[in-house]
């Protein structure tokens, strides 16, 4: 579009200038000499015209001139250069969730949360994993919020009955046993970019804390490799923390990766596990640098404007 401008106005330009050299060729064609006129020339006041007849001719020109060359300018198209180096806190959330039957609605209030908060993520990946008696990926990280919206819409609906709740929950039946909290955390571990170690990380773990059967990966070892990879893992379990052994291991090993353990009947439970996810200090990450290019015909464009004004005013008072 600027370009068809431009080259409007360069049009616009040739036109004018024809115009003003049809004109002065017709007047200077209807020129008749006379005689003795000297003393006319003399005079004031055809001094004064004179004068004014060639201020007229200097502006016709001079707005000609500039009109012609600021639709050249415009032609070709002058653009602006910057460099940017942008930047984007980022932090990798991974939901971890335990799918045996007694988690259901606590995993659909979680879940529904997250839901909600999206929309107000930015820069921030979200994944989501289930496990059982085997882990499954739901979705892998990703900031396509749309996306992350739509699979925790439909994790919800699956959690709370829904039609999908079956093949939801496909993939969490291949192992020996149930509540496998070492396989599932140790899948969700993995799940991170190996290569980007820049992004804060969390995992919010929520599980029965029943473990039933024989997991390929311990919970203390599967804890062990969070610390090693900088993930801070944030329990969620309807045990009360101390009440048992399993609930002083869980609160152990999440407690080492720098998280916190969390009682499910504290109606505060899921509203503390997101204000410990985001109080994390997101990592400041800077993007590499890019020039970026934009069209900028703002200046043959004024000037073309200010001089076609002057072109046309000039013409009328000629006229006049």
């Amino acid at each position: 579009m600027p370009e068809l401008l431009t080259w409007g106005l360069f049009l616009m330009a040739l036109l004018a200038a024809a115009v003003l050299w049809r004109d002065l060729r017709r007047r200077r064609g209807a020129h008749r000499p006379v005689a003795n006129s000297e003393a006319l020339t003399r005079l004031p006041a055809f001094r004064a015209a004179l004068r004014a007849h060639r201020v007229r001719i200097a502006v016709l020109a001079g707005a000609a001139a500039v009109l012609a060359v600021a639709g050249l300018l415009g032609a070709a198209r002058p653009v602006d250069t910057t460099v940017e180096r942008p930047q984007s806190r980022s932090r990798d959330i991974m939901l971890c969730l335990d799918v045996s039957g007694s988690m259901a609605s606590y995993d659909a209030a979680l879940v529904g949360t997250f839901r909600r908060l999206v929309t107000d993520f930015e820069g921030e990946r979200i994944g989501l994993v289930i496990f059982n008696g085997s882990a499954a990926t739901v979705f892998p990280l990703t900031d396509d919020y749309d996306y992350i919206n739509d699979e925790l819409d439909a994790a919800e609906q699956a959690l709370t009955g829904g039609a999908s709740e079956d093949s939801f929950l496909a993939g969490t039946f291949n192992g020996w046993g149930t509540s496998l909290i070492g396989d599932g955390l140790a899948t969700c571990v993995t799940s991170f970019d190996r290569a980007d170690t820049q992004r804060a990380r969390s995992i919010v773990l929520a599980t029965d804390n029943e473990v039933a059967g024989r997991p390929l990966v311990s919970f203390p070892d599967a804890g062990e490799l969070a610390r090693a990879k900088a993930v801070r893992v944030y329990g969620l379990s309807p045990m009360p923390d101390g009440s048992s052994r399993a609930s002083l291991q869980m609160r152990e090993v999440v407690v080492g990766t720098g998280g916190r353990y969390y009682w499910m009947s504290d109606g505060d439970a899921i509203g503390g596990i997101v204000e410990s996810v985001q109080a994390q200090e997101a990592t400041v990450i800077e993007s590499a640098a890019h020039r970026l290019r934009t069209d900028n015909p703002a200046l043959p464009v004024t000037a073309a404007s200010l001089a076609f004004v002057a072109l046309v005013a000039a013409g009328r008072r000629w006229r006049s």
